[in-house]
C-alpha cells in the first residue's frame, strides 16, 4: 500500500463498504486509524457509524464517547437523527445524551462561525512576493490545506489558506454556498494586500475538490488580479454551464495547471471535460493525469506544486 493519507483512509474505508461490505470496511478503518496524525473527528465518526451498522452496539458508543465526550467533537444533529447506519444505538440513552450535546455545539458553533485565513510567509524579508491562496476541500479545514501546500513558501511565495464559514461538524467546513464562499476569498485578498508584502500582479488561486470550485467562479468573476491556477481533484459539477465564462482565462492569459486521478470517481469525468473546454477556448493549461490516484493529492504533489508555480510566474 502507498502511503496512507487522512483522506485517502477516508475514501479506502468507503470503497470496501461499497464493494465488500460493513464489516470489511470497519475492520480497515479500525487497523488503520492510528496511521494517521492528529485528531480527526471524521474518523471517529466513521469508526463509530460502521461499528454501530456492523452490530456492535457497545463498541459505537465507546467511540462516540470518546469523540464526543473525551475530545470535545461535535457532529451535524440533523446527521445523527437520520443516517441509517446508527439506527441500532438510537435508542439508547447514551446517544440521546449526546445527541443534545452535539445539537448544542452545533448551535453555538454556527453562531461563532466566520471567514478565517492562516499564512505563511517565504523566509526572505524581501518586499514583493508572489500570492498563492489555496482553499480547502468539503468537510476540510486549513490544516489540511497546509499539510499539501505547505512548501510554497520556499519557492518564494506568500501561501494564504483560508478556511471557510460554513460548518458542518468539529473541524469540517464545506464550500456548499459557492458565492459565498468566493465573496470571502475575495475579502481575503483584500485583507492580504494591506500586508503589504505581496505583489499584486503576481496572484494565483489554487484548491483541492469543491475548493477548487470556488476558486475556478472567483478567477471567472473577473475581480481579482489572477495569473494562474492549480486545481487537485476539482469538483466542476456545473462545469458545462461555465463553459462559455472560460474564454476569459484565454483573453486574460491566465495560464491553469490540472491535477487529478485516473481513479477519482467523484471527479474525474468533469475534470477531463474541464481540459477538454480549456483546449477549446485556448487556455493555455497543463494537465496530469496521475495514474492509480483515487479522490486525493498525489504523492509526488511538492514537485508538481513547485512546477506550476514555476510554469505560471515565468511565463508572465
Amino acid at each position: 500500500m502507498t502511503q496512507l493519507t487522512y483522506t485517502k483512509l477516508l475514501n479506502e474505508t468507503l470503497e470496501k463498504y461499497v464493494e465488500s461490505g460493513v464489516e470489511e470496511a470497519y475492520q480497515f478503518i479500525t487497523q488503520h486509524a492510528d496511521e494517521i496524525k492528529g485528531d480527526h473527528a471524521q474518523i471517529y465518526n466513521f469508526k463509530y457509524s460502521l461499528a454501530a451498522a456492523s452490530g456492535r452496539e457497545e463498541e459505537a458508543l465507546a467511540i462516540m464517547k470518546e469523540a464526543i465526550i473525551e475530545k470535545g467533537h461535535w457532529y451535524s444533529y440533523e446527521y445523527l437523527k437520520e443516517d441509517e447506519d446508527l439506527d441500532s444505538i438510537r435508542n439508547y440513552d447514551d446517544f440521546q445524551y449526546m445527541l443534545d450535546l452535539c445539537k448544542k455545539r452545533e448551535e453555538e458553533a454556527k453562531e461563532k462561525a466566520k471567514p478565517e485565513m492562516d499564512v505563511m510567509m517565504p523566509s526572505a524579508n524581501d518586499e514583493g512576493h508572489p500570492l498563492l491562496i489555496a482553499l480547502h476541500g468539503n468537510q476540510e479545514n486549513n490544516r489540511r490545506t497546509e499539510e499539501n501546500w505547505y512548501t510554497a513558501p520556499s519557492h518564494g511565495y506568500t501561501l494564504a489558506m483560508p478556511q471557510s464559514s460554513q460548518i458542518e461538524f468539529s473541524g469540517g467546513y464545506s464550500w456548499d454556498d459557492v458565492e459565498k464562499g468566493s465573496q470571502e476569498l475575495e475579502a481575503h485578498y483584500e485583507e492580504l494586500k494591506q500586508h503589504g508584502s505581496i505583489n499584486e500582479d503576481q496572484l494565483i488561486l489554487g484548491g483541492f475538490s469543491a475548493g477548487a470550485r470556488v476558486a475556478l467562479h472567483t478567477i471567472l468573476k473577473g475581480d481579482l488580479p489572477v495569473k494562474g491556477f492549480v486545481l487537485v481533484g476539482p469538483w466542476l459539477p456545473d462545469i458545462d454551464e461555465l463553459a462559455d465564462n472560460l474564454e476569459y482565462l484565454a483573453d486574460q492569459e491566465i495560464e491553469g495547471y490540472v491535477i487529478c486521478g485516473d481513479q477519482d470517481q467523484d471527479c474525474l469525468e468533469d475534470t477531463n471535460r474541464f481540459v477538454e473546454l480549456l483546449k477549446e477556448k485556448n487556455v493555455k493549461h497543463t494537465y496530469k493525469l496521475i495514474e492509480g490516484l483515487d479522490h486525493d493529492y498525489p504523492e509526488d504533489f511538492p514537485y508538481l506544486l513547485e512546477t506550476a508555480l514555476k510554469n505560471i510566474i515565468n511565463n508572465k
